[in-house]
C-alpha cells in the first residue's frame, strides 16, 4: 500500500500516495472499531444463555464478580441469595470499604448484621486488584485455595464480559478442569456516558490483547 507506483517518484505523488494510504487504513480501524462495539453486547448477551443452560439445575461452586462499574456488586448479591451454596468472590474493592459497607451500599432488605452472621463466612474480599488483568489471577488464585471448585460465574457489565474471558483464558492452566462462565448486566447504549464506556472499553481490549501477546507466563505463580 505504502510502495511506489512510479519508478521516479516526486514529493508530489509520494505525499498523495501516503494520503491515499493513511485515508483507506483509518476507515478500515474505524470499521473495525465500529463491528467491535456492536459485538461486545451481543458476545455478552450470547455468554448469559451458556450460563443460564449451565446453571440451571445447580448453583456455581463460585461467584466472582469484578469490581469497577455500578451495579455489579448489588447484582452479585442478588445472584448469591439464590444460589445459598455458592462461595462469593469480590475482586477489586476500595480499601477503605468492607462487607458491611459494601452491604449498606446496596440498600439490603435484611438485617446487616444478620447477613454477616450467615453469609459472611463464604464471602471474601480483595483489596489489592486494580485492573481486569489482576482481577483475573486474584480469582484465579483464590481458585487455588478451593480445591473442590470447578464452575466458576464471572460476573461484570456487558461491555467487560469479551475481554475478560479473553484474559482468563490466556492466563488459566489449560490442562485444568476449571470451567468459567459469564453473567453481564446489560447496559443501556441509549445514554451517552455508555457508549463512551463501551468505545472505552475497545481500546482497553487492545491494550490488554498486547500485553497478553507479549507476557511471559513463566515465573508467575498461578
Amino acid at each position: 500500500m505504502f510502495t511506489k507506483k512510479y519508478i521516479f517518484e516526486t514529493k508530489k505523488t509520494r505525499a498523495k500516495r501516503i494520503a491515499e494510504s493513511t485515508f483507506f487504513i483509518l476507515i478500515a480501524l474505524f470499521i473495525s472499531f465500529s463491528l467491535l462495539c456492536v459485538y461486545l453486547p451481543i458476545y455478552a448477551e450470547k455468554q448469559n444463555e451458556v450460563s443460564e443452560q449451565a446453571f440451571f439445575k445447580r448453583s456455581p461452586d463460585l461467584i466472582a464478580v469484578f469490581t469497577g462499574d455500578t451495579g455489579r456488586i448489588d447484582f452479585t448479591f442478588k445472584k448469591a441469595e439464590k444460589n445459598p451454596s455458592s462461595r462469593i468472590f469480590i475482586t477489586g474493592v476500595y480499601a477503605k470499604n468492607n462487607l458491611e459497607i459494601l452491604l449498606k451500599k446496596q440498600g439490603k432488605n435484611i438485617s446487616i448484621d444478620e447477613y454477616l452472621e450467615q453469609e459472611s463466612h463464604h464471602i471474601e474480599l480483595d483489596y489489592l486488584a486494580r485492573n481486569t488483568i489482576e482481577n483475573s489471577l486474584a480469582t484465579l488464585n483464590y481458585i487455588k485455595t478451593l480445591p473442590a471448585t470447578q464452575k466458576i460465574l464471572i460476573i461484570s457489565s456487558d461491555y467487560h464480559i469479551f475481554r475478560i474471558s479473553k484474559i482468563m483464558n490466556a492466563l488459566k492452566d489449560q490442562n485444568s478442569e476449571i470451567e468459567f462462565y459469564y453473567e453481564s448486566i446489560p447496559m443501556d447504549y441509549t445514554k451517552l456516558n455508555n457508549i463512551q464506556k463501551l468505545a472505552k472499553e475497545v481500546y482497553k481490549f487492545v491494550k490488554a490483547s498486547t500485553f497478553l501477546f507479549f507476557w511471559d507466563r513463566e515465573g508467575v505463580n498461578l
